[in-house]
C-alpha cells in the first residue's frame, strides 16, 4: 500500500510539472504486471487512473463510481476516488458541508431499506474550535460498510465538506 500511495504521489507531481507521458510510463514500472496508468488534467484538475488485471482504481475530479456498486449515493457530490475488482468496489464523493445531517438521514433510510442487521456508531471529536462528525454503518456479513463525516476542503484547510466513503464486497 505504501508504495501505492508513493507512485500516485508521484505520478500527481509530475503531471502537475506537466510530464503526463513520463509519470505514466514511470507509474506502469513501478506498478509492475500488466498495469496501465492514463494521467489527464493539470492544477486541481488531475484524475489518475489505474487498469489492470486485478482491478481498477480513479483518483481525482474526473472519477467516476464503478457500475458494479449498488449502494445509493445521494446526487450533487463530487466522486473524488473510485475502485473495483473482482471482490469489491466503493469510492469517496465529497459534498458541502452543510448537508452532513441530509446525508445521515439519506443512509439512515437505505440502511432500514435494505434490512438485515446493521452496526451503527455515531462520534463527535473538537479541536480547535472545529468539529468532526462521524456517523458509521456497517451490515451483517460486512457486506456494505458506510461512513458519512465532516471532512476538510482542500480550498480552505477548514472542516466544512462533507465526505461519504462506501465500499461493497461483491
Amino acid at each position: 500500500m505504501r508504495r501505492f500511495v508513493l507512485i500516485i504521489g508521484f505520478a500527481l507531481l509530475a503531471a502537475a510539472c506537466g510530464g503526463e507521458q513520463i509519470s505514466e510510463q514511470l507509474a506502469e514500472q513501478a506498478i509492475g504486471g500488466n498495469a496501465d496508468v492514463q494521467i489527464s488534467g493539470d492544477g486541481d484538475e488531475v484524475t489518475i487512473n489505474i487498469e489492470s488485471d486485478e482491478g481498477s482504481i480513479s483518483i481525482g475530479s474526473g472519477a467516476t463510481l464503478p457500475d458494479s456498486l449498488t449502494i445509493s449515493v445521494p446526487d450533487g457530490g463530487d466522486v473524488i476516488s473510485s475502485f473495483s475488482d473482482a471482490n469489491s468496489a466503493g469510492g469517496g464523493i465529497t459534498y458541502p458541508g452543510d448537508r452532513h445531517e441530509e446525508l445521515v438521514g439519506f443512509y439512515e433510510s437505505w440502511t432500514a431499506g435494505i434490512g438485515g442487521e446493521w452496526q451503527t456508531s455515531t462520534s463527535t471529536f473538537e479541536l480547535d474550535g472545529q468539529t468532526q462528525r462521524t456517523n458509521q454503518w456497517s451490515n451483517e456479513g460486512n457486506q456494505y460498510f458506510i461512513l458519512v463525516s465532516d471532512c476538510i476542503d482542500i480550498g480552505t484547510g477548514e472542516f466544512t465538506s462533507a465526505c461519504v466513503t462506501i465500499n461493497e464486497n461483491l
